[in-house]
C-alpha cells in the first residue's frame, strides 16, 4: 500500500526542503525494512515501546509528495488520489494549514477508505481542531517518527490504536463529551541516536536537490523563547551521533552538494561540539557553502576563527533591542554593548552574518522598533530579516496574550494585529519599515555602501528607509516585497533614483558621482557572486579608489580623489568569486 507524506513549503527557497515529512517517511521505511527482514521489534526506530512487531507495515511503500506553491486543494487532492496512495499523512504548519486541511477534507469526501493523518506544529498545538477541520483519522502531537510507525502498524494489522503516546483520535460524539474531557498527550521526545536517517535510507536523494540541502544535526533547543514552539514540551538540545553526521556528510560530498542549511536553532549552544563539527566540515567538505543559526552571546573566539575558515554565513536572532522586551519573552540578560562586541568579532574575521528582528513583541512600540532597526543596521549585517510576531498556538506567549494586550489573527498564520504599545496603525508602520528594509537594504545588497550613504545626510537608518518607502509610493512603484534572490538592476535603479532625490534636496549633489560608483560597483559585484552575471559599468572614479570611499567617507573622498572616467567590467571568477577589469 502506498503511503504519501504531503508537504507544502512557505516559499520557493533552497531552505524549503520537506525534512519533517522525510524524517517521518524514513521511520516508516525503516519499520518496513525491519518487518520484511522478519525482525521481532522496531529496533531501527526510537519507537519500539509497546508494539511487538511491524507486521502490518510489510507492504507499505512510503514516498514524499510536495505540493506546488499556488496549487489549489482540489488540484492537490486530485494529484494525491492519482498517486494511488491509500495512506496519506500531512505535514502541517501555520502557513500551509488552510490548503492541506482543505485537501484532506476533499479526500475524505471522495475516498472514505483512505487513512488520513497529520503531524507537525499545527497538529501538536491543535490536534482536535485539525482532525475536525480536515476529516482526519488521527493526528500526531509531538515528534512523529515513532507514533506514526506504531499507529500505522496497528491499523494495518487490524488492531485498535490503543494508548500510543502522541496519537490523538477524534473526539467521540455524545452528550457531555468534549475536547477538554479527552486531553491530547504529546509523544515523548525521540532519541536521535535511534532515529533512521532520511538521507542514508534514500528517502531524500541529495543529487535531486539541485545542490542544496537542509540538514538536522540535533533536535530541540536549550532556550525557551516565549514566542517559539521549538522546545515546547522538551528542554535542551539532543544531538545526533557523530557517526551519522559523518556518514551523511560523506554522502553530500559524493552527491555534489554545494549549499547546506544547518537547521539547529542554536548551533553554538555546545561550543566544543560545534567546534569539532566545523573542523570536520573544513576537512571533509571544503567545497560546501554553509548556513548556521547561532546566538551572538555564545560566540567564542575559537568558534569565530572556525567560521571564518569556512565558506559560511550566520543567522543571528536579535529580535528586539530593548532589554525589557527580551526579558518578557524569555531572552534575559541582553546587553547592547556586549552584543555589538560579539558581532564586531565576526566582522573583523570576515564572517558573513545576518540579523533577525520581530515587531509586535510585548513592550515594543513603534519608536522602539525603529530604534531596533537603527541598532541592527548600525552593526552592518549582510541582510536584516524582519518578521511580524506570529502568535503560535501552544506557545507561552499565546497563552499570555491577554496579559500583554496582544491581539492576533485567530487563524494561521496568526499574525499580530495590535499590542498595548503598538496599535493597528503602529503595526502598519512597522510593516512598511520592514518592507522598505527588505527591498532597499537586503534585496538591494546595500551593506557595502549604506553607512557611507547615511553619513553626509546625518540620517538615522530607519528615517532614510521611511523616506525611501514614501518616495516609492509617489512614483507609483510596486509595493510588493522583493526577495533576496530578486535583487537586480531594477532595484539598484530605484536606489540611485532615491539617492539622487534626497542628496539633491540636501545640497549634496557634488557627492553623487562617487556614491553612484560605490552603489553600482557593489551591485555588480553582488550579481557576479550570487547570480554569476557580468556587468558593464561607466564609472567616474577608479574602482579600487571608489570602493575605499565607504571607509573614508564620501566628502573626504571627493575632496582628494581625481575623477578618471572609464568603462569597467565586473565578471564572475572561479578563483576569487569576481574580478574587475577594464572594459
Amino acid at each position: 500500500m502506498r503511503l504519501a507524506f504531503v508537504s507544502l513549503a512557505a516559499r520557493e527557497s533552497p531552505e524549503a526542503l520537506p525534512l519533517g515529512a522525510a524524517c517521518a517517511a524514513a521511520a516508516v521505511k525503516a519499520a518496513v525494512l525491519a518487518s520484511n527482514r522478519g525482525l521481532a521489534s522496531n529496533r531501527g526506530l526510537a519507537s519500539n515501546r509497546g508494539l511487538a512487531s511491524n507486521r502490518g507495515l510489510a507492504s507499505v511503500e512510503p514516498f514524499l509528495l510536495q505540493a506546488a506553491l499556488g496549487e489549489s486543494a482540489d488540484e492537490l487532492a486530485s494529484r494525491i488520489a492519482s498517486s494511488g496512495a491509500g495512506l496519506v499523512g500531512f505535514s502541517v504548519y501555520s502557513w500551509n494549514r488552510p490548503v492541506l486541511a482543505a485537501t484532506s477534507a476533499r479526500l475524505r469526501q471522495a475516498a472514505t477508505g483512505t487513512i488520513l493523518f497529520a503531524g507537525g506544529p499545527e497538529a501538536t498545538a491543535d490536534p482536535y481542531g485539525l482532525i475536525a477541520e480536515a476529516g482526519l483519522d488521527f493526528a500526531i502531537a509531538g515528534e512523529g517518527e515513532g507514533p506514526i510507525a506504531r499507529a500505522l502498524a496497528a491499523i494495518l494489522s487490524g488492531e485498535a490504536l490503543g494508548d500510543i503516546p502522541g496519537v490523538v483520535l477524534p473526539v467521540p460524539s455524545g452528550p457531555g463529551v468534549s475536547e477538554a474531557a479527552t486531553p491530547a498527550s504529546c509523544a515523548p521526545p525521540e532519541d536521535p541516536a535511534a532515529l533512521p536517517s532520511p538521507w542514508l535510507l534514500g528517502v531524500i536523494d541529495p543529487e535531486a536537490c539541485a545542490g542544496d540541502v537542509v540538514w538536522e544535526l540535533s533536535r530541540g533547543c536549550p532556550f525557551r523563547c516565549a514566542y517559539c514552539y521549538e522546545s515546547k514540551g522538551a528542554s535542551g538540545a539532543r544531538p545526533f551521533p557523530m557517526e551519522r553526521i559523518e556518514a551523511e556528510l560523506a554522502l553530500f560530498v559524493r552527491s555534489g552538494v554545494r549549499y547546506a542549511f544547518v537547521l539547529d536553532p542554536t548551533f553554538d549552544a555546545d561550543a566544543k561540539r560545534a567546534g569539532g563539527i566545523l573542523d570536520l566540515f573544513r576537512a571533509k567538505a571544503p567545497g560546501i557553502r554553509w548556513k548556521f543559526e547561532v546566538r551572538a552571546e555564545l560566540l567564542e573566539k575559537g568558534l569565530v576563527r572556525r567560521f571564518a575558515a569556512l565558506d559560511c554565513s550566520l543567522q543571528i536572532g536579535l529580535q528586539s533591542a530593548r532589554r525589557e522586551t527580551l526579558e518578557a519573552v524569555g531572552r534575559p540578560g541582553f546587553d547592547r554593548r556586549e552584543f555589538a562586541r560579539r558581532i564586531a568579532t565576526l566582522a573583523r574575521a570576515g564572517v558573513t552574518f545576518g540579523l533577525d528582528l520581530i515587531y509586535g513583541l510585548p513592550g515594543d512600540g513603534l519608536p522602539d522598533f525603529e530604534e531596533a532597526v537603527d541598532f541592527a543596521l548600525g552593526l552592518e549585517p549582510n541582510h536584516l530579516d524582519i518578521f511580524p510576531l506570529a502568535l503560535l498556538p501552544g506557545t507561552e506567549l499565546a497563552e499570555r496574550a491577554g496579559e500583554f494586550g496582544i491581539e492576533a489573527d485567530p487563524g494561521p498564520p496568526y499574525l499580530v494585529r495590535a499590542t498595548r504599545e503598538l496599535p493597528p496603525e503602529g503595526v502598519a508602520g512597522a510593516a512598511a519599515l520592514a518592507a522598505a528594509c527588505d527591498r532597499f537594504y537586503t534585496a538591494g545588497r546595500a551593506v557595502g555602501w549604506f553607512r557611507a550613504a547615511l553619513g553626509p545626510l546625518r540620517a538615522r537608518p530607519s528615517a532614510l528607509l521611511r523616506d525611501y518607502w514614501s518616495w516609492l509610493a509617489t512614483r507609483g512603484a510596486p509595493s510588493r516585497d522583493v526577495s533576496r534572490q530578486e535583487a537586480s538592476r531594477a532595484v539598484e535603479a530605484e536606489q540611485l533614483g532615491f539617492l539622487d532625490a534626497v542628496y539633491g534636496a540636501s545640497g549634496l549633489a557634488a557627492l553623487l558621482p562617487a556614491l553612484h560608483d560605490l552603489v553600482r560597483l557593489h551591485g555588480a559585484w553582488g550579481r557576479a557572486l550570487a547570480d554569476g552575471t557580468e556587468s558593464l559599468l561607466a564609472l567616474t572614479y577608479d574602482p579600487e579608489e571608489a570602493l575605499g570611499a565607504a571607509g573614508s567617507g564620501l566628502p573626504a573622498f571627493v575632496r582628494t580623489a581625481e575623477p578618471r572616467r572609464a568603462g569597467w567590467r565586473v565578471v564572475p571568477d572561479e578563483a576569487d568569486g569576481a574580478r574587475i577589469e577594464p572594459a
